[in-house]
């Protein structure tokens, strides 16, 4: 696995207009060797709500609405549509455990003017959550078949 990023994914964006975009993710530094997986979240925001903490994500508290949400070891898959509006994009690098190791997102207005690359930069972090409750960790990666915990 590469040590330093980008990764790139992409995305097929809005519902009227068809455009591929892309999310950049970058580390501010080398991505540990301990990396096993990372998981995207991506969650529909109203005006006031923000990105969720690295906690809140790792554990998969309810942020928002989740929309998609995907494990992947080097490059995610296409995430596929997703309409207009206000949207927090959230990058989890995982360790073996599913501890959290790095950590970033970013919030982003989905429309006719979206620029691509969209940018993530992941940050060293660490959580006390794992997967959250509902979820379980197998091969470094959290199961995302249950992927809101209440």
């Amino acid at each position: 696995m590469k040590r330093w990023l980008p990764i790139t994914l992409l995305l097929l964006v809005s519902c009227t207009n068809e455009t591929a975009l892309e999310l950049e993710i970058t580390a501010s530094e080398a991505v540990p060797a301990e990396v096993a997986s990372w998981e995207l979240r991506l969650y529909q925001l109203a005006e006031a709500e923000v990105c969720p903490s690295a906690e809140q994500a790792a554990s998969a508290a309810r942020v928002g609405r989740l929309a998609h949400a995907q494990s992947f070891a080097d490059v995610g898959m296409s995430v596929g549509e997703i309409p207009a509006g206000r949207w927090g994009m959230a990058v989890i690098a995982r360790d073996d455990a599913c501890g959290v190791r790095m950590y970033g997102c970013t919030v982003v207005e989905i429309g006719g003017d979206t620029f691509s690359p969209i940018p993530i930069r992941v940050e060293p972090a660490t959580a006390t959550a794992t997967c959250g409750g509902c979820r379980t960790c197998g091969a470094g990666a959290c199961d995302v078949v249950a992927a809101v915990c209440d």
